[in-house]
C-alpha cells in the first residue's frame, strides 16, 4: 500500500485520512485489488484517478490536469506539461476493499513505466477516449497486458462529448483485439445530446449523478414499455448470450430458466467475474470522469470483477515458497534523506524490517533497513507486511526493477526444485515461470550529454546511474572515440525530460546534443561456431568446449536457449543459474555493438 505524490494544498488532509485508514487491522487478501490504469495519452487516466480519490474520501478537493494540481502527477515536469511521465500509485479504500491503483503514463516515450507496473499487477482498467476508440498507444498497452496475462476492464471515457460513440468503441475493440466486449452500461442523453446518466444492464436500473461534484448517485428501476427498457432488453439479451458461450455455469442457468428476464443480477455478476478473471471476455463500462459521471460505478466494477491476488492463476508458481517470503521489485525512487527507496510487491510470506533477503536475479544477499507504507510526502514505518501487499523499503543498494527477492538462497533453491519437479521442467524454465525477466524495449533515440565542465563529470555519472536504476529503458553509453557520453531512450521527449531532471534535481547544467535516430543491424544468414578453452591449474588440465549457433528465430522467442537434446542434456543441466546469468549478460553486451556500424543487433 503506497502513495507517491507531491505536497499539495490538501496534503495534510490526505495524510490524516490515510493514517486513519492504515491504522485499521490488516485487510484480508481477498479484499485487495492491485490494478493499473492504462491508456493512450489524454484518454483521461489521471482525471479518473483524481475522481476515485475524491469519492473515496481521501481528498477534499479534486485537482485538474490542466491546472497542474492533481495528486498523482507529482513531478514538476508532469505539472508543467500536463502529462503523466512516471507511474504513481494510490491505495484507495472502497466498500471494505483496498484498491492499490497505479496511474501510468500514456505517452509511448514512457512505456517502460507501464512495463514495470504490469509486472506486479493483478488487473487493469483500459481507458478509451470514446470519441476516438482504440488508438495507437492503446494497442501497445493491450499487448503489454497480454504479455503478463492481466485480466482487464474497459472504461469508455469522455461519453459527454458530442462525437462520443460507444458502438464505435465496440466495433474497434472487436476488430483490433479480436475480443468479445461485455457491454454492462448504456449511456443516457437528453434531446440536446447532454450525458445525464447510465443504464446498468446487470441490475436493470438507471443511475444519475447529482451535486456539485457528482457525489450523490440516485438509482431507480427502469419503467417497462419505454425506449430505455427496449434498449436494456436488447443489450442484456446479447450480454447473457455471450456469457453463456463463455461460462458453463451461466449456460446451465439459462437452460434451466423460464426466460432471460428471470435470470437474477447476482448470477450475472458472478459469471462476469469468472469470465473476466479467466480472460474469456472483457467487461465494457462507460462514463465521463471530467463531468463526474460513472466513476463510482467503475470503482464498484473494479471490486466486483477484477481479481484479488488469490484469484490469479499465473501466481500459482509462488505457492512453492510456502510461508517463506518472496517479492519482486518494480519501482525505485531516490530520496535525499533515505537514499534509494525500492517498491516491492509481496507474493508470499511476511517481510520484516531489518530482514536479510536474497536477490535471485543477481545471486547476492542484501539487508532491508526499513519497511514502510508511503502516503503523500510522508513515510510510515511498519514492523512487517504480508502477502498481497505493496510497500517501500530502504537499504537495497544493488536491487533493480524486476528483481526477484526471497528469504535466502536455500529458499530459492528449494522453491525452484519443487517447481521443476511439479512442472517437469528445468530450473531455468522454472525461473521464467516466476517472471524474473522483464521486457526492456530497445532505444530508438540517441543524444549526447555533456556537463558544463570536467569538474561535474563524476556528479553527472552518479546522476545518470540513479536515473538508469529508476528507468531501465534509459541506456548510458560511452563513445571511446570522442569521449562523449551518449543517452539512449524511447523518444525525443523521454531524453528531454531526463535532461530537465538532471538540471532541476541534480543541479547540473548539462548540454544535450541533437537527437539521432537509432539504427539496428540484423542477421543475413544463420551461423555456428565452436571454441575450446584449455587452462592448466597445477598439474591438472581443465578444458571447456562450447558450441554456439546464431539463429534468426527460436520457438521460445528467447535470447539464449540451451541445447537440451539427449546428447547434451546432462551438460546443460549442470550449468548453475548464476553462471547462466553471466553468459546471458555477455551475449547481450556482444549484441549491443554489431560488426557493421556498431549499432545494436536486433534479436
Amino acid at each position: 500500500m503506497f502513495l507517491l505524490i507531491r505536497r499539495v494544498k490538501h496534503n495534510t488532509w490526505i495524510r490524516q485520512g490515510l493514517k486513519r485508514h492504515y491504522c485499521q487491522n490488516s485487510i484480508n487478501i481477498s479484499k485487495i485489488r492491485n490494478i493499473g490504469i492504462l491508456a493512450h495519452i489524454d484518454a483521461g487516466k489521471t482525471t479518473t484517478t483524481e475522481r476515485m480519490l475524491f469519492y473515496s474520501g481521501l481528498i477534499s478537493n479534486m485537482g485538474e490536469v490542466h491546472d497542474g494540481n492533481t495528486v498523482t502527477d507529482y513531478m514538476d515536469q508532469e505539472r508543467n506539461r500536463g502529462i503523466t511521465i512516471t507511474s504513481a500509485a494510490v491505495t484507495i479504500p472502497w466498500k471494505k476493499h483496498n484498491i492499490n491503483l497505479v496511474d501510468t503514463p500514456g505517452h509511448i516515450d514512457f512505456t517502460m513505466q507501464v512495463e514495470q507496473t504490469l509486472n506486479i499487477l493483478d488487473g487493469a482498467v483500459i481507458v478509451l477516449d470514446s470519441s476516438a476508440g482504440v488508438e495507437a498507444q492503446t494497442l501497445t498497452v493491450w499487448r503489454q497486458a497480454d504479455r503478463y496475462e492481466i485480466p482487464r476492464i474497459i472504461y469508455a471515457n469522455k461519453m459527454d462529448r458530442s462525437d462520443a460513440s460507444l458502438p464505435l468503441c465496440i466495433k474497434l475493440l472487436k476488430s483490433k483485439f479480436n475480443i468479445t466486449p461485455l457491454q454492462l452500461q448504456i449511456p443516457i442523453r437528453e434531446t440536446n445530446g447532454r450525458l445525464i446518466g447510465l443504464i446498468d444492464v446487470v441490475k436493470k436500473n438507471i443511475s444519475t449523478w447529482h451535486g456539485e461534484n457528482g457525489q450523490k448517485v440516485i438509482c431507480k428501476p427502469i419503467e417497462n414499455n419505454t425506449k430505455q427498457w427496449e434498449a436494456l432488453c436488447k443489450v442484456r439479451e446479447s450480454l447473457i448470450g455471450d456469457l453463456a458461450d463463455m461460462d458453463e455455469t451461466i449456460a446451465n442457468i439459462v437452460l434451466d430458466s423460464d426466460g432471460i428476464d428471470s435470470i437474477d443480477s447476482d448470477s450475472l455478476l458472478s459469471a462476469i467475474r469468472r469470465v473476466c478473471i479467466s480472460q474469456k471476455g472483457v467487461p465494457l463500462v462507460c462514463g465521463s470522469s471530467y463531468k463526474n459521471i460513472g466513476v463510482q460505478a467503475l470503482m464498484d466494477d473494479i471490486v466486483n470483477y477484477l481479481p484479488s491476488p488469490n484469484d490469479r492463476k499465473n501466481l500459482e508458481p509462488f505457492k512453492v515458497f510456502g510461508t517463506s517470503m518472496s517479492a519482486r521489485a518494480f519501482k525505485i525512487v531516490y530520496d535525499k534523506q533515505k537514499g534509494p527507496v525500492t517498491f516491492l510487491r509481496i507474493y508470499s510470506g511476511t517481510l520484516e524490517k531489518g530482514q536479510k533477503v536474497y536477490n535471485a536475479s543477481q545471486s547476492k544477499s542484501e539487508n532491508i533497513n526499513r519497511v514502510m507504507v508511503v502516503y503523500a510526502d510522508d513515510y510510515k514505518e511498519v514492523a512487517n507486511v504480508k502477502s498481497g501487499s505493496i510497500v517501500a523499503v530502504t537499504g537495497l543498494k544493488s536491487t533493480v526493477c524486476g528483481d526477484l527477492l526471497s528469504s535466502s538462497n536455500n529458499v530459492i533453491k528449494n522453491a525452484l526444485a519443487k517447481l521443476s519437479k511439479s512442472k517437469e521442467t528445468t530450473k531455468e524454465k522454472s525461473m521464467d515461470m516466476l517472471g524474473v525477466d522483464m521486457h526492456i524495449p530497445d532505444p530508438v533515440f540517441f543524444r549526447s550529454i555533456e556537463p558544463p565542465s570536467q569538474s561535474y563529470q563524476l556528479a553527472l555519472e552518479n546522476a545518470l546511474s540513479q536515473l538508469h536504476r529508476e528507468d531501465p529503458s534509459l541506456r548510458i553509453q560511452y563513445d571511446e572515440e570522442n569521449g562523449q557520453t551518449i543517452l539512449a531512450g524511447m523518444g525525443e521527449l523521454h531524453l528531454e525530460v531526463i535532461g530537465e531532471r538532471i538540471k532541476t534535481e541534480f543541479k547540473i547544467d548539462v548540454d544535450l546534443g541533437r537527437p539521432q535516430i537509432s539504427y539496428k543491424e540484423g542477421l543475413i544468414s544463420e551461423a555456428k561456431e565452436s571454441y575450446q578453452y584449455n587452462l592448466k591449474i597445477g598439474t591438472t588440465l581443465h578444458s571447456v568446449y562450447v558450441v554456439m549457433s546464431i539463429l534468426n528465430d527460436t520457438p521460445d522467442k528467447k535470447l539464449l536457449s540451451l541445447d537440451c537434446s539427449p546428447d547434451n542434456a546432462s551438460n546443460t543441466a549442470a550449468i548453475q543459474l548464476n553462471r547462466l546469468s553471466i553468459i546471458t549478460s555477455t551475449v547481450k553486451d556482444a549484441l549491443a555493438h554489431g560488426p557493421k556500424l556498431g549499432c545494436p543487433v536486433s534479436y
